[in-house]
This record gives C-alpha cells, structure tokens and sequence, in this order.
C-alpha cells in the first residue's frame, strides 16, 4: 500500500487544521480521537504526521483535542501487554532539568519507600542542553526498564520502576522523536503526560507554560480521571519549585480544586551552575543537606503525599512529607546506614 493510500483517512484533518485564519477549527474530541487512532496504527504517512502536530502547535491544542488524543492513546495502550501488577502512581518525567538536579526523583524514591507503587516514564532528547532523568537514574545505578516484564519485577522488589517511553511503546517514541526532523516539540508532550499508560489510581503532571495546568485538569475532568494532581513545576517537571509558590490544581473525587502554597524559600538558593549528582546521594544520605534539594524535595513529596492520602492543608501535607523522608531506605542509593 503506498502513502498516498495510507493516509486517504487522516487528509480530512489536516485540512480542517490549515484552511487558514477563516476557515480552520479545532477538532472535535471524536475528530482528535479517530486522528490520534489513525497514527497509533500506522495509517499516517510522516509528512501528515509532522503537519498535523505543527499546524495544532501554532495555536497551542484545546481540551477538547487532548481529551480524544488521550481517550484514543489510552484505548490503544489498554490492548498492548499489561503490567500485570497494580499501579498506585503515575509519574511522567519529560521535560528534564536546565538548571538543577532532579530533585523529584528523590520524592518519588521516598515514596516507594513508603510501598506505593510509582511508574516514572520519560523521554531523553539527545544533544539538548537538558539533564534528563533517565540519564540521572542510570548513573546513579538505579534499573532503567527495558521491557514491561522487567518494569513489573521492579515494583514487586522495590516499589518504583522507571521505564523510557519507547519501551511503553515504540509508536509513540517515534512520535516524540519527530522534534529532530520537525525542530519543535508538538503536542504529543502533552498526551505522553496525559495517558497514564498502567492505568494508575493516581497520576502527578508537571507542567511548564501558563494555562496547561488549567487544560490538563479540565481534560481530566471530561475524562473522567479518578485522582490528578497538576502544576507549574520545575523546567516543566512534576517537582515544586522551592523559591516561588506554586498553586496545585487537583481533580479527585469528581472535584477540581486549586490552592497556592507559598515559596519556602525566600532567598535564592538554586545552585545552578553544579549539577554534581554527588549533592543527590549525599542528601539522600543525610551526609549534607543541600541548600535548594532539601525544600525541593520535601515540598514536592508534600503535594504527591497530600494527592495519596487527601490531605489538603499545606502544613498537614508537610508533617505527611517529613515522616515519608524520616523513614526513606538509605541503601537505596548506596549509604553506609
């Protein structure tokens, strides 16, 4: 079957994305859905593909448009191989860090510590001046999951398992890596954010420009999530940004909800220029507690903690972090205990 052929289906919404400033709209949830299908099962040529996603860029996706690209990337991922043990948090990790370490990455670690059962996913875009998790984990000696089978081994010995998104599946790393032909990221970043891919009871979403807190929590509303927390992290990543506040936006209980915590610190203390992954373990370890990591840290365990268990009051969700930290595994990353 030629090109010409495979993508027959998926030309009518190309044109209703480019008709220009007049005749162009955003897709319906159905329209975003059968498009999104179209992709996931191969009947799209590159050259639709790479217009489709930059023609929705240009004017940033609609709720609408996420909520059919998730309903459809979440009916194709359900048919794939199950992890086949129970998920209690998603945490999707794509943006990577600029000028700090990954200091949720330690968060996320203290919970499992705890016995949630965390899947992180990710994405690492070579020559980007970005450190990105999956890198991070690796040198710090930690599994990155090659497989599904392996990801599963991962939670039932330690509770957490990092898995890179080609190997949830390889489509959607193909998606993502368009960036390299297209020069842009496209609005697959936000789907990868949006699947939960294990079907998790709860999911945390960082995000990084002004107003996708909003989309994401009204697209989780229509989709009828059962537990999301979402906010303005770190570069993007799911981590509190310790030196401004940050207003968290949750969708639970069928009830969205907004509170603004304010900044821990309020004198600079990022360390931007020493990205030494020794400040990670050292401060894992209590052997020094790092200036930016350790407010870092504990507000970021404090919003994931408050998600868990549905604690809403920022001090309640504090004295929830400070014993999550109290009771972390130090030989998890190599301490002397």
């Amino acid at each position: 079957m030629t090109d010409r052929a495979i993508g027959n289906d998926f030309t009518q919404y190309v044109k209703i994305l480019g008709r220009g400033k007049k005749g162009a709209r955003s897709l319906t949830v159905a329209e975003a859905e059968h498009a999104m299908g179209l992709m996931l099962s191969g009947q799209v040529a590159p050259e639709q593909s790479g217009a489709f996603w930059m023609l929705i860029r240009i004017r940033e996706e609609t709720v609408e448009e996420t909520v059919g690209f998730t309903k459809a990337t979440r009916d194709y991922l359900s048919k794939k191989e199950p992890l086949g043990t129970k998920v209690d948090l998603d945490w999707p990790a794509y943006a990577g860090k600029r000028n700090e370490l990954p200091w949720f990455l330690l968060a996320a670690i203290a919970l499992a510590n705890t016995g949630v059962n965390i899947v992180m996913h990710g994405h690492t875009f070579e020559g980007e001046d970005r450190l990105y998790v999956e890198s991070v984990i690796s040198q710090l000696g930690l599994p990155v999951c090659q497989s599904i089978e392996q990801a599963r081994q991962a939670l039932i010995k330690s509770h957490f398992a990092y898995l890179p998104l080609a190997k949830v599946d390889t489509m959607l790393g193909d998606m993502m890596d368009l960036k390299y032909v297209l020069g842009l990221r496209s609005p697959v970043n936000t789907v990868v954010r949006m699947m939960n891919p294990f079907f998790a009871d709860h999911s945390v979403h960082g995000v990084f420009h002004r107003g996708y807190d909003e989309l994401h929590l009204s697209a989780c509303e229509q989709l009828g999530d059962p537990s999301v927390l979402v906010f303005r992290g770190g570069n993007g990543e799911a981590e509190v940004n310790p030196e401004r506040d940050v207003t968290l936006g949750k969708w639970q209980n069928g009830i969205a909800s907004w509170i603004t915590w304010p900044k821990a610190e309020k004198q600079h203390k990022r360390l931007k220029d020493d990205l030494d992954l020794s400040r990670l373990t050292d401060h894992w370890c209590g052997n020094q507690l790092d200036p930016f990591g350790e407010q870092a840290v504990r507000q970021t365990i404090a919003s994931v903690a408050g998600l868990l268990y549905g604690v809403a009051s920022h001090e309640e969700c504090l004295v929830l972090a400070d014993d999550i930290w109290a009771w972390r595994d130090k030989a998890w990353l190599g301490c002397s205990v």
